[in-house]
């Protein structure tokens, strides 16, 4: 035990006398000392050993600094004045240092009751950037200390509070604060953001089309659609947090929040995949549990060795973000806060509020999930100030999600579409039939494709306009054989149902005759093959399928400037190719999906043709033919369905081997449907990364 010298003076007693001196010594202390809120609950009083435990009060005692004021009272004893100093500190756990301090005035040291109203300002330092105390720092330990002469009775007293986070509200934030218009145009399409148990489409906009036929068969799609969406599409989300007052409400009070981060996390949507038929569906099964077992966080969206962002770190789902100082006016395509990556959570971010300025009380990321068509996700925010006593962040750890955060909100499910729109749809007269297109959809709604009709409603050519095109097309030929075969005084609006009328074969022989100024006997010099056209014309049935040739060369270029100025896929609709299909040898066409001259990137057009009775006695139909040749403008090539009916441009390799029923193929005994190599492809996988046996695109 510690000694303390004492002294003292005493009045001595007369020879006989009685006198008695009762000695006390001089002393000083803190009987008590509290954080209180006018009228409501107030903080425990904690002094050492062995001075008795004060009643009332509680250790989680909290406010809301700058926003609500407290009361801070202290009670001293000191009946002689032998206290000489006093400080008030402010400690954090994990630190011996304090946080800030302030010393007693003359009066606060006197004997008895002390009040002082606070707000929770301090000067403004480096860990108080806003001059209050904040969330980032709590939970505080706030000590008293005297300093004095004599006996100290409890020279220490301290009491403990919190700054808390009432909640966090997810919200879509301002598009503006994006660089890229696109993405800016999706943020204004979602409006807002999916509430738990609803699901959201993020529709990537993406009128891209083939220009030649050799991009059916490499990766010119996936390079295209990459290019276009980059890294992803970009939403910004953001979240506001509100601070807890002393009696649990939340109130606004930016400045309280200081520094604390924010943790951003998202977990993959497991996709059913009952719906599709069992040879796309076993595929799919193989393709989408593609390294699931090894990658974090765990799930079916798309592996990034097909273009998904499965297994790649933070930066990809929540990119870093520089940020700048809070501003009253916010800087227009900037993002406005700070967003870095977790250290151990490789593919979580955190981010930092604004405590001042437009987004006061906010923070928020960039969401940059895959442009992959099918991915799902969920986003979590949550409040990430508790620190373990090395300084690492209690939440950055690699366990699977959920977390265990006290403060958390979360989206709904966002789920990537691709958005391909139907820009015009023209038909050559009222006796063209009509379509379901609602099925056509269907087909690619299996493959998270929207083909959006944006036609408003179908039109026509006039009888002239029509006449004109064609014989414009036929002027420009460079086949003169195919000039002998229009009859230029036909009117080809009216002539026929069909696209094209042509001569008669004995019709086309006189003419060839009259232009050549031949004799009959030299006309099969003429009519031989030769290194453009290779097919001989002296015969009927020869010269009924050239004519098939000719007729889709004259519709791409007669339509090629009717296409029109708006993205998107033109329909074109006819009863017949032309007039000889039906003839001897003649061949009847469905559609076709030809390039046309102009090949422009974002426009191009189907030409369906199929005449009354094309599809009696057969599963196919005119919608999976429309469907059929959208699908070759999306890249797709024909599929080596039947096996013994050999299809021009086939690749097996492009195709599931065991995707008989593939809608790209000409099976027609049963009903088609895309195959599970054609649905990844559409919905923006790099499938040169599968095999088109699906077993093998299993990994662990």
């Amino acid at each position: 035990m510690v000694r303390i010298p004492l002294t003292a003076s005493v009045a001595l007693a007369t020879p006989g006398g009685r006198n008695r001196n009762r000695l006390r010594p001089a002393s000083h202390g803190v009987a008590d000392f509290r954080l209180r809120s006018p009228g409501g609950p107030q903080s425990r009083c904690h002094r050492p050993a062995p001075c008795p435990v004060l009643a009332g009060g509680d250790d989680g005692f909290h406010f809301a600094p700058d926003a609500e004021p407290v009361e801070l009272s202290w009670h001293l004893l000191d009946t002689t004045g032998r206290a000489r100093a006093g400080k008030l500190e402010l400690f954090t756990r994990h630190r011996k240092a304090p946080l800030w301090s302030r010393d007693l005035s003359p009066e606060e040291l006197l004997q008895g009751e002390h009040h002082w109203r606070w707000d929770g300002r301090v000067p403004v330092s480096e860990a108080f950037p806003d001059g209050v105390v904040t969330v980032e720092h709590s939970p505080y330990k706030l000590k008293l200390t005297l300093q004095g002469s004599g006996l100290a009775q409890a020279p220490v007293a301290w009491t403990y509070f919190h700054v808390l986070v009432a909640g966090v509200e997810l919200e879509l934030g301002d598009p503006q604060v994006l660089a890229r218009q696109q993405n800016r145009e999706l943020t204004q399409a979602m409006k807002q953001l999916p509430a738990p148990g609803e699901k959201a489409e993020l529709r990537l906009v993406g009128n891209v089309f083939k220009t030649k036929p050799l991009e059916m068969f490499d990766d010119t799609d996936f390079q295209l659609h990459r290019k276009h969406w980059g890294s992803g599409p970009e939403l910004p989300l953001f979240a506001r947090a509100w601070v807890k007052d002393s009696r649990g409400n939340r109130v606004d009070a930016p400045k309280a929040l200081g520094r604390v981060r924010f943790l951003w996390d998202w977990e993959d949507e497991t996709e059913a995949i009952e719906h599709h038929a069992p040879a796309a569906r076993a595929f799919l099964k193989h393709a989408l549990n593609r390294h699931c077992a090894t990658s974090q966080p765990q799930g079916d969206n798309a592996h990034r060795d097909v273009g998904g962002k499965r297994g790649a770190p933070s930066s990809t789902v929540f990119p870093r973000q520089a940020g700048y100082a809070p501003r009253d006016t916010p800087r227009d395509g900037v993002f406005p806060f700070r967003v870095t990556p977790c250290n151990k959570r490789g593919w979580a971010a955190y981010s930092q509020a604004w405590t001042t300025g437009a987004f006061a009380g906010r923070t928020g990321v960039v969401f940059q999930p895959s442009s992959i068509a099918g991915d799902a996700w969920r986003v979590t925010v949550q409040l990430a100030y508790d620190r373990r006593k090395d300084g690492g962040v209690v939440l950055d750890v690699e366990d699977a999600a959920p977390l265990p955060a006290a403060v958390r909100a979360s989206t709904g499910v966002f789920q990537s579409w691709r958005e391909v729109h139907l820009s015009r749809l023209m038909r050559k007269d009222a006796g063209v039939s009509g379509f379901s297109l609602s099925t056509v959809q269907d087909c690619f709604e299996r493959a998270y494709l929207r083909l959006e009709d944006r036609t408003g409603g179908v039109s026509g050519w006039s009888a002239r306009d029509y006449n004109a095109r064609i014989a414009q097309a036929v002027a420009a030929s460079r086949h003169w054989e195919l000039r002998a075969a229009i009859d230029p005084a036909v009117d080809q609006f009216t002539a026929n149902s069909e696209a094209i009328t042509f001569r008669g074969y004995p019709e086309f022989l006189d003419e060839v005759a009259h232009v050549k100024r031949c004799a009959d006997a030299d006309l099969p010099r003429w009519l031989a093959p030769t290194r453009e056209r290779r097919r001989s014309l002296l015969t009927a049935r020869d010269y009924h399928r050239q004519c098939k040739d000719w007729a889709k060369e004259l519709l791409t270029q007669a339509l090629d400037s009717a296409l029109g100025e708006a993205p998107g896929i033109a329909l074109f609709q006819f009863s017949g190719l032309y007039n000889l299909e039906t003839s001897v040898d003649g061949i009847r066409v469905n559609g076709f999906a030809s390039e046309f001259p102009s090949r422009k990137r974002d426009r191009c057009a189907v030409i369906q043709c199929a005449a009354e009775g094309n599809y009696r006695g057969t599963h196919n139909t005119l919608e999976q033919t429309l469907a059929h040749e959208i699908g070759h403008q999306l890249f797709l090539p024909h599929a080596p369905f039947p096996e013994h009916r050999k299809i021009g441009g086939a690749l097996a390799l492009r195709h599931d081997r065991d995707g008989k029923d593939c809608l790209m193929g000409y099976d027609f005994t049963s009903e088609r449907r895309f195959c599970g190599l054609c649905l990844l492809r559409l919905r923006g996988w790099n499938t040169h990364a599968l095999n088109h046996d699906g077993a093998r695109n299993a990994r662990p």
